[in-house]
């Protein structure tokens, strides 16, 4: 059942609703965070300049989700014109080499849980991210997003052949990158 719209769409309600999956969108699409925090800022901006003219004829959800999308490829094409890493990127990186300040809790689960977690979730993510930007946009918008083909479609600009054709391709080549690290072991 699709949630009514709300009768005056605040942009309050957007930000607290829907930033966090239009930031999640524009990083798997665009590979890193600080370009997905550029895409989400641009995106809810736009948003709440035209939230006025939201209609209702389509979902909230996919209007937001096409506004995303269109950001995220003007911003893929300005990068790739720039070809510039940002200097933000070593910033980040001798962030994550910094020792912690406070002294070390002790943890509520076994401290290799999260680790095993985290780092499924960051090879799955890599996977994604080396994906052509083709397969990766049709696979993020279905795969990750829950979004039908006839939609990805429309969004993307692409025959429902094409999109199954890419969606496939890029199922494919996840399938080929995973599978090194999910296959069973052979006992020894």
């Amino acid at each position: 059942m699709v949630a009514p719209i709300p009768e005056k769409l605040s942009p309050e309600l957007v930000f607290r609703e829907y930033a966090p999956r239009i930031y999640n969108l524009a990083r798997r699409m665009l590979g890193n965070d600080a370009d997905a925090e550029d895409v989400t800022q641009d995106v809810l901006l736009q948003v709440v300049r035209k939230l006025d003219t939201f209609r209702g004829d389509a979902q909230l959800s996919t209007w937001l989700h096409r506004v995303t999308v269109n950001a995220a490829l003007a911003h893929r094409a300005k990068r790739a014109n720039r070809q510039k890493h940002e200097a933000g990127e070593v910033a980040d990186e001798l962030m994550e080499v910094a020792a912690p300040d406070a002294p070390v809790k002790r943890w509520n689960v076994s401290p290799d849980e999260p680790i095993l977690a985290a780092e499924q979730q960051e090879i799955i993510e890599k996977a994604i991210a080396e994906l052509p930007e083709p397969f990766r946009d049709v696979y993020v918008l279905a795969d990750v997003e829950g979004l039908p083909n006839s939609e990805i479609g429309e969004i993307l600009g692409l025959s429902l052949p094409a999109v199954k054709s890419r969606l496939h391709r890029a199922r494919m080549r996840m399938r080929d990158k995973l599978a090194p690290h999910f296959e069973e072991g052979v006992a020894s």
